[in-house]
């Protein structure tokens, strides 16, 4: 089985610049992310952990990504940098505004199998709508109905359904509390950035 390198970021943030007087919810939240590239042939080991800058835009896309500290390889950094690139964060806000800022993170490399599985979403606004969606579903109500009400997420328009995806896409709130997700079981409310989702692990469609 293919061996993926990821960067597990856990509370790995440690400050932004220019400095802003913003709260720690209200800094960047790491969403979803691509994994990392393999090893090139001219690096024996990467570090354990990484350390970079990321310039998060207020929509939560990536524009720039530099390194504190080099791999050893620019074939590896470029790669590195492509992929994170694609990663998903949660805007910083100030004054509930988003922003555009550097942020710097440190976090450490993993190696792991993938794990995919079939889910869909239910992307909520707050706390108080997630919880009343998760009520209605332990009620029998049907999850995609729900989705294609309230969700926010574009993929109400697929009745909430996102497809396959790589747990190990999400933050580790999510990553952990997905793992042990059954087929047709669906999660509690759990914090996303700004945000709360609710995940159902479904059927593979073929």
């Amino acid at each position: 089985m293919k061996i993926i390198l990821w960067c597990l970021c856990t509370a790995c943030f440690i400050g932004c610049f220019p400095i802003q007087q913003i709260s720690e919810s209200d800094a960047p939240q790491l969403l979803f992310q691509s994994p990392l590239p393999a090893l090139p042939t001219s690096i024996e080991k990467l570090p354990s952990e990484i350390s970079l800058a990321v310039f998060v835009l207020e929509n939560g896309t990536v524009e720039q990504v530099r390194f504190s500290k080099s791999s050893g390889s620019n074939e590896w950094d470029s790669l590195a940098v492509s992929a994170i690139k694609q990663w998903r964060f949660s805007p910083a806000r100030l004054n509930s505004k988003p922003f555009s800022t550097w942020y710097h993170l440190r976090a450490p490399l993993h190696y792991a199998s993938p794990l995919l599985f079939s889910l869909a979403e239910i992307l909520c606004v707050t706390k108080e709508i997630a919880d009343s969606i998760y009520e209605a579903l332990d009620q029998g109500k049907e999850f995609s109905k729900l989705a294609k009400q309230y969700s926010i997420d574009t993929s109400r328009d697929n009745h909430g359904i996102i497809g396959e995806v790589d747990v190990y896409c999400y933050p580790e709130n999510i990553r952990s509390t997905l793992k042990g997700l059954d087929i047709e079981d669906y999660t509690k409310p759990l914090l996303y950035g700004n945000h709360y989702v609710i995940f159902k692990r479904i059927k593979k469609t073929e």
